[in-house]
């Protein structure tokens, strides 16, 4: 039903037609759905973004965030340490997927202390999602000279 033959209806007509029949309501239907498929699509696109960007592999930013998550695991006191932004070097093997990274964290020890530790970890990257655990092969993990268990 048009809108123009709506306006000519009776109160009594306009009761007794079903709201499904109301012309503003067709056309608020007709937006919801073209509404949903576009966002569909957009989103859609968006998660094909996202598993383009899980095929490649990972910097050295990426590598040190994922190494410092490994040696945080690895310390006696986790919730107490804390890393450098950005202070730290690495030596990338593209060909075999190594990475080695070195840094620094401040922690606590038993006695409570606050005590800097240098730490090293090579690992390897078996793809997949950079940021998954799953995704490294840790070789070796040295902490203060000391391989850690």
């Amino acid at each position: 039903m048009r809108y123009a033959d709506w306006k000519k209806l009776t109160d009594e007509e306009k009761k007794a037609i079903h709201w499904r029949k109301h012309p503003h309501i067709r056309t608020a239907t007709i937006f919801s759905i073209v509404g949903a498929l576009i966002f569909a699509l957009f989103m859609l696109r968006v998660f094909q973004n996202k598993r383009v960007h899980v095929n490649r592999k990972p910097n050295d930013k990426e590598a040190y965030e994922a190494a410092k998550r490994i040696v945080n695991g690895k310390l006696l006191l986790p919730q107490t340490s804390v890393f450098p932004k950005s202070d730290f070097t690495s030596n990338i093997d593209t060909a075999k997927n190594t990475y080695t990274i070195h840094s620094t964290v401040d922690t606590q020890d038993s006695s409570g202390k606050t005590v800097k530790m240098d730490w090293e970890t090579n690992m390897s990257y078996q793809g997949g999602d950079w940021a998954d655990s799953r995704s490294w092969l840790v070789k070796a993990i040295t902490i203060d000279g000391k391989p850690a268990r």
